[in-house]
């Protein structure tokens, strides 16, 4: 199947008065990624305003950029003249202007995404000391990446884990437990980098606790660092 005919499919996967086309399970879920973003309002509420000069920006630079382009010579027109004078309407015309249709939409879409998803933008709260380590305090640092959310704590005033025995970290929330990481803190004075595949937004707690080696892989009662983000 040539590009052209890919187009025409897509269009009609995308027109839901069109029947429905031989698409890949990719292709399906592609498109069907793309159909639920056009479906949201927010798409077509405009974008924040602290963005907007930076969207019409762009929409400048584009423009410039297709004027300052040479043209291209004419190419004669292949279709015959109708009665009137005019070229005959091409018999590509309508799935030609579909698919521009999808094709504007995907790169909306893209353009929208491009402006207004934060990426790479930390969010930052502290946890405090439990009564197993009132001393201790850290900074947790959330930022969203696109397989996960890489987490950063910034601790101060907790002691290195004894022999035999590790720190653990830990989101909680709603649905239960998941495990982001461990570290023993025996040297001290450095960020502790860790990793959840699930967001803060369903998981708000994050917390420490000390795990003796050896002990089932589940939160021990031993908490020593607790808080939760905004």
């Amino acid at each position: 199947m040539n590009p052209s005919q890919d187009h025409e499919q897509w269009a009609d996967y995308l027109d839901p008065e069109a029947s429905d086309p031989d698409l890949s399970p990719a292709e399906r879920a592609g498109l069907d990624q793309v159909a639920e973003r056009l479906r949201d309002q927010a798409l077509w509420d405009g974008p924040p305003p602290q963005l907007r000069a930076a969207l019409l920006d762009r929409a400048a630079a584009e423009v410039a950029s297709t004027r300052a382009a040479p043209e291209l010579p004419a190419v004669p027109p292949s279709e015959p003249a109708d009665r009137r004078g005019g070229a005959r309407p091409s018999r590509w015309a309508g799935p030609m202007s579909r698919w521009l249709v999808a094709a504007s939409a995907v790169a909306v879409v893209a353009l929208t995404g491009a402006l207004l998803w934060p990426r790479d933008h930390p969010a930052s709260f502290p946890i405090a000391g439990t009564a197993l380590a009132p001393q201790a305090s850290a900074v947790v640092e959330l930022t969203p990446k696109s397989a996960g959310v890489a987490i950063r704590l910034k601790i101060t005033g907790l002691k290195p884990a004894p022999p035999g025995a590790f720190y653990a970290a830990w989101l909680r929330g709603p649905a239960g437990v998941v495990p982001v990481g461990t570290f023993h803190w025996h040297k001290g004075g450095i960020p502790i980098d860790l990793w959840s595949g699930v967001g803060s937004d369903r998981y708000p707690e994050l917390f420490v606790t000390l795990q003796r080696e050896g002990s089932p892989p589940s939160p021990s009662d031993q908490v020593v660092l607790t808080g939760r983000s905004p």
